[in-house]
């Protein structure tokens, strides 16, 4: 799953990567949270791209009220048929920039978190969905995002049973690439990042506190000062 993650790329690699224009900087995060604003790329009005700020945790539009559990992951296997998910599917998605992700792995009793990153570097894109939400008498505006999740069956299964999706480069237009109905085999159709272009290392227990949103976010544990790449 993908319950927490960084952005700390500048505006400039950002646009360069993700093909999306930057106009304005973007400020690092180290220790993204849900129901923190976030940032996302999706399809403009105008055709093109958009850097667009949402909140983390989505709110289905026809939902009646806030939950109070915020539906931050969707799951690739269900996504098409749940009726969370399901319209943002066809007509929301979006790419969500990060530079990596969290998971928390147990030993000796304790959780350990880890930083999961590309081999070569970020930013990179998770595969996500989106929708507005206009309360029940439509007096709200208020837009939210999820990140499409897989089964880890390689080496990540190590860390978690499941992962964020990563999309290759070359499919993010047509992640965009606006459908309703979606064509038989849409999600099939993509190759996602394999397992083996990321690796891995533990870091502090600190960044468990979602106040602290340092640098040393990624330090080793102080009991390790080594980090072990997987």
């Amino acid at each position: 799953m993908c319950g927490r993650y960084v952005l700390i790329s500048p505006a400039e690699e950002i646009s360069g990567k993700l093909g999306v224009e930057a106009r304005h900087p973007v400020p690092p995060s180290y220790n993204i949270a849900p129901r923190q604003p976030v940032l996302i790329i999706r399809r403009a009005e105008t055709g093109g791209k958009e850097l667009a700020a949402v909140e983390w945790g989505l709110i289905p539009e026809w939902a009646k009220e806030i939950g109070a559990k915020p539906l931050i992951n969707a799951r690739v296997e269900t996504v098409q048929v749940k009726p969370s998910f399901r319209s943002s599917l066809i007509r929301k998605r979006c790419l969500v920039p990060a530079d990596g992700w969290y998971e928390w792995r147990t030993e000796g009793g304790r959780k350990q978190p880890y930083y999961v990153t590309p081999v070569g570097g970020g930013p990179m894109a998770f595969a996500g969905t989106w929708a507005t939400w206009h309360g029940p008498a439509g007096d709200h505006w208020l837009e939210t995002m999820a990140i499409i999740t897989g089964p880890a069956t390689g080496p990540m299964r190590s860390l978690h049973s499941r992962k964020p999706l990563v999309l290759r480069p070359e499919q993010y237009d047509a992640w965009l690439a606006p459908h309703d109905p979606l064509p038989r085999g849409f999600l099939e159709s993509f190759d996602w990042m394999p397992e083996t272009a990321f690796h891995w290392h533990p870091v502090t227990p600190r960044m468990g506190n979602i106040q602290y949103n340092e640098p040393g976010c990624l330090d080793a544990p102080e009991d390790d000062p080594q980090p072990t790449l997987f």
